[in-house]
């Protein structure tokens, strides 16, 4: 169609589409490979001005669908990137395990139902095998990391003279770590394009205000929440142990996304994590501060 085309370069895919009924997909049939193995989807990928349509799936995409012989198997995880708006080159990766009933593999990506440009460089895929030390590594740090976490949470909630409110908000903050800590990639990533196609179908306003990565916007919102809590719960703590406290967690997730499948620790997540927490501290500590002086005032005044 004229208004949608495919290019293919010797650098690449290009994908371009004005017509948001049609859009427009590209596809290549891999060779099959043994039940079992698992795949390693590496591209790099880049979009400009992709909006999308009225469907959570109407997005620029790029996908591994295996196919039972009858029908692509949706239901299995399949998307190695999902993008709407604009997004520089930026390499992604994701692994996938093929399924037993599995007769045909195929790479597709695709404009569907949206419009914009997706642009798709140095594709590879391989096959990769988890050795005995991945694996006993992730059956060892996932349980620690887990147990440590709630007990670094746990010790929170004893503390004398704070309300149920803080407690059950500082819950409440811990439970939305660890959620998004233990996400598979490809859920996340479906959570994040669902939430991002609503606001953007919704308010045009909230879409130019926010244009970053919504997970990124999550990261620093509820570490910031966890730096208020923190110094509000340990009033009498120096800024020096709060950023300890801060930084054992910003960290320990990072590190953890290494055994979580479709994740990648990445240093600026830490640092997203890091500031937001101690943006959350120090804006409590001069709240506090402010509230002592002004008591402080009252006091003198009514001497």
């Amino acid at each position: 169609m004229e208004n949608s085309r495919v290019d293919i370069t010797e650098e690449g895919l290009n994908l371009f589409s004005s017509d948001a009924k049609n859009g427009v997909s590209a596809h290549q049939d891999l060779a099959m490979v043994k039940p079992g193995t698992v795949l390693l989807v590496s591209a790099d990928v880049k979009c400009d001005n992709v909006k999308a349509g009225k469907y959570s799936w109407s997005t620029a995409r790029l996908l591994l669908p295996q196919n039972d012989g009858k029908k692509d198997r949706w239901d299995l995880p399949h998307g190695v990137v999902t993008l709407t708006g604009s997004h520089d080159w930026k390499n992604y990766r994701k692994a996938f395990t093929i399924a037993p009933e599995t007769q045909k593999i195929r790479l597709l990506a695709q404009l569907n139902q949206s419009t914009g440009s997706l642009h798709i460089q140095n594709i590879h895929v391989y096959p990769v095998h988890e050795n005995e030390a991945y694996q006993w590594a992730r059956s060892f740090i996932l349980p620690a990391w887990g147990a440590y976490f709630l007990l670094f949470a746990g010790s929170f909630l004893f503390i004398n003279k704070k309300n149920l409110f803080i407690r059950l908000l500082l819950i409440s903050v811990f439970i939305s770590i660890i959620a998004g800590i233990t996400l598979p990639g490809d859920i996340k990533n479906q959570v994040s394009s669902d939430v991002r196609v609503q606001l953007d179908s919704q308010s045009e306003s909230f879409k130019a205000a926010i244009p970053w990565d919504l997970s990124k916007v999550w990261h620093f919102c509820f570490f910031f929440l966890f730096g208020l809590i923190l110094i509000a719960m340990l009033d009498k703590a120096s800024i020096p142990q709060g950023v300890i406290m801060i930084l054992l967690p910003a960290g320990g997730t990072e590190l953890t996304q290494l055994y979580i499948e479709g994740r990648t620790p990445l240093v600026s997540d830490f640092f997203i994590d890091a500031a937001g927490g101690m943006a959350g501290m120090i804006l409590t500590r001069i709240f506090i501060s402010k509230q002592n002086d002004a008591s402080a005032k009252n006091s003198m005044a009514h001497r």
